[in-house]
């Protein structure tokens, strides 16, 4: 019977006459960060963000060592591929790299 009872959340005091639902505004907010929609490099890190969050094990592998051995110019969700060998830079075109 005491499985079956409902968990009561502690309530602190207050002066305030109101009571918030801070989980009622928690879930809010995020649902409204998820339907924001985003404009340029906003919209492509969100993407990015996205793909990361459900991504498996191997694939946030993947995309970590492209990224950081490639200077941010490579970004792989293939671990096949980018676990075997160094990935090189490869700038955007017209574009050459440079160490500094």
């Amino acid at each position: 019977a005491a499985a079956a009872a409902a968990v009561a959340r502690p309530t602190y005091p207050s002066s305030h006459q109101g009571t918030k639902d801070w989980d009622k505004l928690v879930a809010n907010i995020k649902k409204e960060e998820k339907d924001e929609k985003l404009d340029g490099d906003a919209a492509l890190n969100r993407f990015f963000q996205d793909i990361y969050s459900g991504a498996s094990e191997e694939t946030k592998r993947a995309m970590n060592k492209s990224f950081s051995e490639s200077g941010g110019t490579v970004l792989s969700t293939n671990w096949n591929e980018v676990g075997e060998k160094k990935v090189d830079m490869k700038p955007p075109d017209g574009m050459e790299w440079k160490k500094y």
